[in-house]
Parts: structure tokens; C-alpha cells; sequence
């Protein structure tokens, strides 16, 4: 799996998470204080989010920084 795959992956995975959440991007910038123009762009998978800036997302979608991963790196961890 190329970098962009995973950035692209890891961007559907938050995306999908704020949606399940019912919590909008901006109301996740302001509570991370990733720039809202920063987070869009993550979750165009036009730029990685980095480890920490995954573990703060998690913590303000109020799930596991795992779930966020991309699942080839998931299903390793579980192994």
C-alpha cells in the first residue's frame, strides 16, 4: 500500500467517523485546534495526518485511534 493510499484510506476513516458521530468538521477543528482548511485538506487525503494529530481526532470522536488506521495496519496489530 503506496503513501497516498493510506493517507486516502486514513481520510476515509475520519471522515466517516465525524459523520457517524454526527459532529461536523468544523466543530472537530475547533476541538482538536487543527486549522479548519488543515482538516479538510487531511480528509481530502491531500496531506497525512500525523500520529499525534490521529490520537486527538480519536479522543474528540471519542474512539480508538485504531479505528482510524488504515485495516492492513489493523489487521497486524491484531495478529
Amino acid at each position: 500500500m503506496g503513501t497516498h493510499q493510506m493517507a486516502e484510506e486514513v481520510a476515509r476513516n475520519v471522515s466517516q467517523a465525524i459523520v457517524t458521530r454526527g459532529l461536523t468538521k468544523q466543530h472537530i477543528a475547533e476541538v482538536t485546534g487543527i486549522p479548519y482548511s488543515t482538516l479538510s485538506r487531511k480528509l481530502l487525503g491531500r496531506s497525512e495526518f500525523t500520529f499525534t494529530e490521529l490520537a486527538i481526532v480519536a479522543d474528540a470522536l471519542n474512539v480508538s485511534p485504531s479505528s482510524l488506521i488504515p485495516s492492513a495496519f489493523a489487521m497486524k496489530a491484531s495478529a
